[in-house]
């Protein structure tokens, strides 16, 4: 049976198509931000370990991620787990579903709530699309996702967490596919559409009115993410370096219509992830032809560059940065390259250079973070 879970190439993107960032200021790790007294919060890393049939969901202090604690459970059809939104709202994720007893693949899925503060979960919806997870949208009012309509109709619906209504906000008959990439302050979503043109960027308006916004990529353009202010965002897009075909790091300003970075390299580079702040993008690089690579943060301002703490021998994929900017979650992978990844695990980095493996008997999810005191 298959799951829509976590291979690296299907994490990595919809389809498969190092070191060297050229013109950029290499510089040292960020000092450690100063302690606070006054501030008990910590932050805490929330994730799932897959089961055959059902998802167990641990929360684990980031500096200490062997001390977790299982707070809920969550059953699904048997091989299939959850696909959760990228990042949470406060204390809740979002995750779409297979529901236990479903036939498989094709079959429609469940899209739930989960508030960790609670430990209570809710079903928002029995339409859900399990191959693509919801996004949150500003201050977690709403959640996007793509659902199922007639004759396998896609649907970019959106839910009020507060009354729970659900409407439909764009809909789509074709041969390729709509995947939702944000939602905007405004109430206006962002998504992509493939096509034998490539991928292009798309917004649609509380009254249905789409408009292109950019043509990303003659070819399939991924790991969409805006930034927290709404202002940027980012996205993957193969280009040829050399005698390789290698996907780039570009940021895209909405308001502004223009690229304002195309990071450089002829190396592979994964899973570009914002910080609180909304003023540098982290991202992966593979090792080839090295042993190792490190994560990279890059500045939107002046284009300079902090390297993070590097895995002994592989390459990290990016997650998501804890809420105080310490602790970056990643998928980590012992191989050289995205065609030959090796094993993975999921880990803690700090911004002081301490490497925390998340121990787990089988695949680990990223849910996200959490403040606790």
């Amino acid at each position: 049976m298959g799951r829509p879970r976590l291979s690296l190439l299907l994490f990595l993107g919809l389809a498969t198509v190092a070191f060297g960032v050229a013109a950029l200021v290499l510089r040292g790790l960020p000092e450690r931000p100063a302690e606070d007294a006054t501030v008990a919060a910590r932050p805490v890393l929330v994730y799932a370990q897959f089961g055959y049939s059902a998802d167990r969901v641990y929360t684990a202090p980031a500096g200490d991620p062997t001390r977790r604690e299982l707070i809920a459970t969550v059953e699904h059809a048997d091989g299939w787990g959850i696909n959760p939104a990228p990042s949470m709202a406060g204390t809740l994720f979002a995750y779409t579903v297979l529901p236990p007893g479903s036939a498989g693949r094709g079959a429609p899925g469940e899209l739930w709530l989960f508030d960790v503060a609670s430990g209570t979960g809710t079903r928002l919806a029995r339409d859900a699309d399990s191959f693509v997870a919801p996004l949150f949208g500003p201050a977690g009012q709403y959640l996007v996702y793509r659902s199922i309509g007639p004759q396998g109709e896609q649907r970019l619906s959106r839910v009020d967490l507060a009354t729970r209504a659900r409407r439909v906000v764009h809909s789509y008959s074709g041969d390729f596919g709509v995947f939702p990439v944000a939602q905007e302050a405004g109430g206006d979503v962002l998504f992509v559409q493939l096509s034998t043109a490539g991928t292009d960027l798309y917004r649609v308006d509380g009254e249905g009115e789409v408009t292109m916004l950019l043509h990303a990529s003659d070819e399939i353009a991924r790991d969409w993410r805006l930034s927290p202010d709404g202002r940027l965002v980012s996205y993957l897009a193969p280009v040829r370096a050399g005698e390789r075909v290698v996907h780039r790091l570009f940021v895209y300003s909405i308001a502004g219509g223009e690229s304002l970075v195309a990071v450089q390299g002829s190396s592979e580079q994964f899973a570009p992830v914002w910080d609180a702040s909304g003023e540098t993008l982290t991202f992966g690089r593979e090792a080839y032809p090295a042993v190792a690579a490190s994560a990279a943060t890059i500045s939107i301002a002046d284009g300079s560059v902090t390297v993070l703490a590097a895995p002994q021998r592989g390459f990290d994929a990016p997650l998501g940065w804890s809420p105080d900017g310490r602790y970056l979650a990643a998928r980590s992978f012992d191989g050289r390259s995205a065609y030959a990844p090796g094993v993975e695990s999921l880990v803690v980095i700090s911004v002081e250079g301490e490497r925390l493996i998340v121990a787990g008997e089988s695949e680990l999810i990223f849910l996200g973070w959490i403040l606790r005191g």
